[in-house]
Protein backbone atom coordinates (compact mmCIF):
# COMPACT_ATOMS: atom_id res chain seq x y z
CA UNK A 1 0.00 0.00 0.00
CA UNK A 2 1.42 3.50 -0.85
CA UNK A 3 1.67 6.26 2.03
CA UNK A 4 -0.78 9.14 0.94
CA UNK A 5 1.41 12.19 0.93
CA UNK A 6 0.18 15.62 2.60
CA UNK A 7 -0.53 18.23 -0.28
CA UNK A 8 0.54 21.53 1.34
CA UNK A 9 -1.63 24.69 1.77
CA UNK A 10 -0.45 28.37 2.40
CA UNK A 11 -1.61 30.93 5.09
CA UNK A 12 -0.02 33.77 5.49
CA UNK A 13 0.59 36.25 8.17
CA UNK A 14 1.99 39.62 9.37
CA UNK A 15 2.66 37.50 12.68
CA UNK A 16 6.18 35.30 12.98
CA UNK A 17 6.38 32.55 14.92
CA UNK A 18 2.72 30.63 15.05
CA UNK A 19 2.67 26.99 15.37
CA UNK A 20 -1.07 26.43 15.90
CA UNK A 21 -3.18 28.25 13.30
CA UNK A 22 -6.61 29.00 14.75
CA UNK A 23 -9.96 29.86 13.41
CA UNK A 24 -10.98 33.56 13.56
CA UNK A 25 -14.36 35.45 12.22
CA UNK A 26 -13.95 37.33 9.36
CA UNK A 27 -16.30 38.49 6.93
CA UNK A 28 -17.86 35.38 6.49
CA UNK A 29 -19.04 35.39 10.16
CA UNK A 30 -17.78 32.02 10.62
CA UNK A 31 -14.73 31.07 12.29
CA UNK A 32 -12.45 29.49 10.05
CA UNK A 33 -8.46 28.76 9.08
CA UNK A 34 -8.07 30.09 5.74
CA UNK A 35 -5.79 28.45 3.33
CA UNK A 36 -4.79 28.82 -0.18
CA UNK A 37 -2.91 26.03 -2.99
CA UNK A 38 -1.34 29.03 -5.03
CA UNK A 39 1.49 30.18 -2.61
CA UNK A 40 1.69 33.12 -5.14
CA UNK A 41 -1.90 33.81 -4.26
CA UNK A 42 -1.29 33.22 -0.66
CA UNK A 43 1.14 35.83 -0.35
CA UNK A 44 -1.38 38.35 -1.60
CA UNK A 45 -2.86 38.49 1.97
CA UNK A 46 0.73 38.90 3.49
CA UNK A 47 -0.50 42.84 4.14
CA UNK A 48 -3.53 44.62 5.54
CA UNK A 49 -5.65 45.10 2.81
CA UNK A 50 -9.38 44.90 1.82
CA UNK A 51 -11.44 44.96 -1.76
CA UNK A 52 -11.28 49.19 -2.04
CA UNK A 53 -7.03 48.52 -2.82
CA UNK A 54 -7.36 45.76 -4.97
CA UNK A 55 -9.57 43.42 -7.06
CA UNK A 56 -8.22 39.54 -6.78
CA UNK A 57 -8.85 37.43 -9.70
CA UNK A 58 -7.07 35.12 -11.83
CA UNK A 59 -6.18 34.63 -15.37
CA UNK A 60 -7.59 31.39 -17.76
CA UNK A 61 -4.91 29.98 -16.71
CA UNK A 62 -5.34 30.14 -12.81
CA UNK A 63 -2.70 32.72 -12.44
CA UNK A 64 -3.27 34.97 -9.78
CA UNK A 65 -4.36 38.41 -10.98
CA UNK A 66 -4.24 41.84 -9.30
CA UNK A 67 -5.74 45.14 -10.46
CA UNK A 68 -5.02 48.50 -8.48
CA UNK A 69 -8.32 50.20 -7.34
CA UNK A 70 -6.15 53.41 -7.42
CA UNK A 71 -2.96 54.60 -8.67
CA UNK A 72 0.23 52.86 -6.67
CA UNK A 73 -2.40 50.88 -4.80
CA UNK A 74 0.50 47.44 -5.31
CA UNK A 75 3.24 49.35 -4.08
CA UNK A 76 1.32 51.30 -1.27
CA UNK A 77 -0.04 47.78 0.61
CA UNK A 78 3.06 45.57 0.15
CA UNK A 79 5.96 48.18 0.47
CA UNK A 80 7.88 48.05 3.45
CA UNK A 81 5.99 44.67 4.69
CA UNK A 82 7.40 41.51 6.28
CA UNK A 83 5.26 38.28 7.06
CA UNK A 84 5.46 34.40 7.42
CA UNK A 85 4.31 32.30 4.95
CA UNK A 86 2.60 28.98 6.98
CA UNK A 87 2.72 25.69 4.97
CA UNK A 88 -0.29 23.39 6.52
CA UNK A 89 -1.29 19.98 5.51
CA UNK A 90 -4.67 20.21 3.37
CA UNK A 91 -6.36 16.97 4.93
CA UNK A 92 -8.98 19.35 7.34
CA UNK A 93 -9.71 21.99 4.62
CA UNK A 94 -13.20 22.30 2.70
CA UNK A 95 -12.92 24.35 -0.92
CA UNK A 96 -16.27 25.85 -2.04
CA UNK A 97 -17.47 27.45 1.20
CA UNK A 98 -16.68 30.90 0.95
CA UNK A 99 -17.76 31.55 -2.36
CA UNK A 100 -14.07 32.20 -3.28
CA UNK A 101 -12.63 29.07 -5.81
CA UNK A 102 -8.83 29.65 -4.54
CA UNK A 103 -9.57 29.68 -0.90
CA UNK A 104 -10.21 26.53 1.17
CA UNK A 105 -11.61 26.90 5.11
CA UNK A 106 -11.14 24.75 8.66
CA UNK A 107 -13.10 24.93 11.42
CA UNK A 108 -10.18 23.75 13.84
CA UNK A 109 -7.10 24.34 14.93
CA UNK A 110 -4.18 23.27 12.36
CA UNK A 111 -0.52 22.86 12.91
CA UNK A 112 1.58 24.64 11.02
CA UNK A 113 4.33 22.45 9.26
CA UNK A 114 6.98 25.32 8.33
CA UNK A 115 7.52 28.58 8.68
CA UNK A 116 9.34 30.56 6.03
CA UNK A 117 9.48 34.17 6.92
CA UNK A 118 9.28 37.09 3.78
CA UNK A 119 11.50 40.12 4.70
CA UNK A 120 10.39 42.46 1.49
CA UNK A 121 6.59 41.29 0.19
CA UNK A 122 6.71 43.59 -2.18
CA UNK A 123 10.03 43.00 -3.56
CA UNK A 124 8.96 39.31 -3.55
CA UNK A 125 5.62 39.70 -5.32
CA UNK A 126 7.54 42.04 -7.67
CA UNK A 127 9.74 38.84 -8.59
CA UNK A 128 6.72 36.42 -8.79
CA UNK A 129 5.51 39.44 -11.45
CA UNK A 130 8.59 39.30 -13.56
CA UNK A 131 8.61 35.61 -13.24
CA UNK A 132 5.31 35.33 -14.38
CA UNK A 133 3.48 34.12 -12.07
CA UNK A 134 1.72 37.35 -10.95
CA UNK A 135 -0.34 39.76 -13.13
CA UNK A 136 -0.30 43.43 -11.67
CA UNK A 137 -2.71 45.37 -13.60
CA UNK A 138 -1.57 49.04 -12.68
CA UNK A 139 -4.06 52.00 -12.40
CA UNK A 140 -5.34 53.48 -15.68
CA UNK A 141 -7.12 56.28 -16.03
CA UNK A 142 -9.00 54.80 -18.88
CA UNK A 143 -12.88 54.97 -19.09
CA UNK A 144 -13.05 50.98 -19.15
CA UNK A 145 -10.45 50.79 -16.35
CA UNK A 146 -12.06 53.07 -14.31
CA UNK A 147 -15.88 51.94 -14.92
CA UNK A 148 -14.81 48.42 -13.59
CA UNK A 149 -13.34 49.72 -10.63
CA UNK A 150 -16.75 52.06 -9.99
CA UNK A 151 -18.71 48.74 -10.53
CA UNK A 152 -16.50 46.91 -7.80
CA UNK A 153 -16.22 50.08 -5.60
CA UNK A 154 -20.38 50.38 -5.73
CA UNK A 155 -20.73 46.34 -5.19
CA UNK A 156 -18.87 46.52 -1.70
CA UNK A 157 -20.03 49.80 -0.64
CA UNK A 158 -23.66 48.59 -0.89
CA UNK A 159 -23.36 44.76 -0.42
CA UNK A 160 -21.15 45.19 3.01
CA UNK A 161 -23.47 48.52 3.93
CA UNK A 162 -20.11 50.33 4.33
CA UNK A 163 -21.11 53.97 3.19
CA UNK A 164 -21.56 55.51 5.83
CA UNK A 165 -18.27 54.12 7.58
CA UNK A 166 -16.31 54.76 4.19
CA UNK A 167 -17.49 58.50 3.81
CA UNK A 168 -16.44 59.59 7.52
CA UNK A 169 -13.91 57.03 8.72
CA UNK A 170 -11.60 55.85 6.26
CA UNK A 171 -9.63 58.32 4.29
CA UNK A 172 -10.01 56.51 1.20
CA UNK A 173 -13.52 57.34 1.07
CA UNK A 174 -12.65 61.05 0.04
CA UNK A 175 -9.66 60.53 -1.30
CA UNK A 176 -10.05 58.42 -3.87
CA UNK A 177 -14.06 57.50 -3.91
CA UNK A 178 -15.72 61.06 -3.15
CA UNK A 179 -17.80 61.25 -6.14
CA UNK A 180 -18.85 57.98 -5.35
CA UNK A 181 -19.92 58.46 -2.37
CA UNK A 182 -22.01 61.49 -3.02
CA UNK A 183 -23.32 60.22 -6.16
CA UNK A 184 -24.51 57.52 -4.26
CA UNK A 185 -26.02 59.38 -1.17
CA UNK A 186 -27.77 61.41 -3.91
CA UNK A 187 -29.68 58.40 -5.32
CA UNK A 188 -30.61 57.24 -2.23
CA UNK A 189 -32.05 60.12 -0.95
CA UNK A 190 -35.15 59.56 -3.00
CA UNK A 191 -35.70 62.30 -4.94
CA UNK A 192 -35.61 59.70 -7.66
CA UNK A 193 -38.57 58.41 -6.95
Amino acid sequence: MKARYATVLYHVSPAPGIRVLRPGVSSHGKAYVYAIDNMTTALLFGAPHDDFDLMLDADEAGRPEIHECYPDAFRTVYQGRRCSLYEVDETPFRRGVTGWEPELVCETEVSVLRETPVEDLYALLQEREAQGELLVLRYRDEPDYKRRVAEHVVDRLIRFDLLERFETADPRGQRYYGGIVSALRSVMDGHLL
